[in-house]
């Protein structure tokens, strides 16, 4: 597949794309795919649709459904994760079972959310989900927005992993420690680390590749910082590490899916603005952004 990476110590490295709007507030198809090409071009392995960047719960299912059916033209080309994460698990079923039936294979979700659900009652979601896509999905863990932990200590959660029905977990979670009790509990899950920021602990529990919001503009940067992990000096890997991570502090407090929009417009990738009720930049956020692109943006 083109853009899969082909290093001694590869790991899959999937961008978690945006969702490009027109002027009229539409899914902007063109853009999306000029977007897909300059992922594939700079060495992605695949794309994420439809996650937390992807503004997915801000989305109409209609818009979701589209957007897979867009993504879905580069599944001969390269991987493509369709996330269908809902709060009901027949609206999730839906978006799954479309995404399958234009060819895409990769089914991701996070857990249902607000109603405090128990374990059982995630789990099931999952068991549910597996059942009408006819495949493992992936499990996008990411407690700071669900609420919701994938405590490997529950018994409902520890038989859910043991069954085959997760494939791979999305791990956007601050407890490094946790993927090497999912590997123990089932060793055939695929772990991806969803922090960009925490790329050194995940490399060192051995991680699977990582799916990342950033890498739609500077993916080159954090290859550099896999292709230098295994090297003996790491003197230019906590450099690449400290600078990207100080690029990401900036974004996160400016707003994420905003950041990287401008950011790929000054890329030449016309990328619009965010949907309400996240705000646009402001002035003063733009000038923080190309300062700390200049300063920390070495290899692009």
């Amino acid at each position: 597949m083109k853009g899969m990476n082909t290093m001694t110590n590869s790991k899959e490295m999937i961008s978690a794309s945006i969702s490009i709007y027109d002027q009229d507030n539409h899914i902007c198809d063109s853009a999306m795919q000029t977007l897909w090409e300059k992922n594939l071009k700079e060495g992605a392995d695949g794309f994420f649709i439809g996650g937390s960047v992807g503004e997915c719960f801000l989305l109409t299912t209609e818009e979701r459904i589209h957007m897979f059916e867009l993504a879905s033209q580069y599944v001969n080309r390269t991987r493509v994760y369709a996330h269908v994460g809902a709060i009901g698990t027949d609206i999730a079923i839906d978006m799954a079972r479309a995404a399958r039936s234009c060819g895409i294979t990769h089914i991701a979700s996070t857990p249902p959310f607000y109603f405090a659900f128990s374990t059982k009652e995630i789990a099931h979601y999952y068991y549910d989900l597996a059942q009408a896509a006819d495949a493992p999905i992936l499990y996008y863990d990411i407690p700071s927005s669900t609420h919701e932990n994938l405590d490997t200590e529950d018994p409902e959660i520890r038989e859910m992993l043991k069954s085959g029905v997760i494939g791979a977990v999305k791990h956007t979670n601050l407890q490094s420690y946790r993927m090497k009790r999912i590997k123990a509990i089932n060793p055939d899950i695929k772990i991806m680390g969803g922090f960009e920021s925490r790329m050194i602990p995940m490399l060192n529990y051995n991680c699977d590749g990582f799916i990342g919001s950033t890498f739609n503009f500077m993916l080159p940067q954090y290859q550099k910082i896999i292709e230098m992990y295994g090297s003996p000096s790491k003197t230019n890997l906590y450099r690449a590490i400290s600078d990207s991570t100080d690029i990401l502090q900036v974004l996160l407090e400016c707003g994420l899916p905003a950041s990287i929009k401008y950011i790929l417009s000054r890329q030449g990738i016309e990328a619009g603005t965010v949907r309400r009720p996240l705000l646009p930049l402001s002035g003063t956020a733009k000038n923080r952004i190309d300062t700390v692109l200049t300063q920390k943006l070495i290899y692009h």
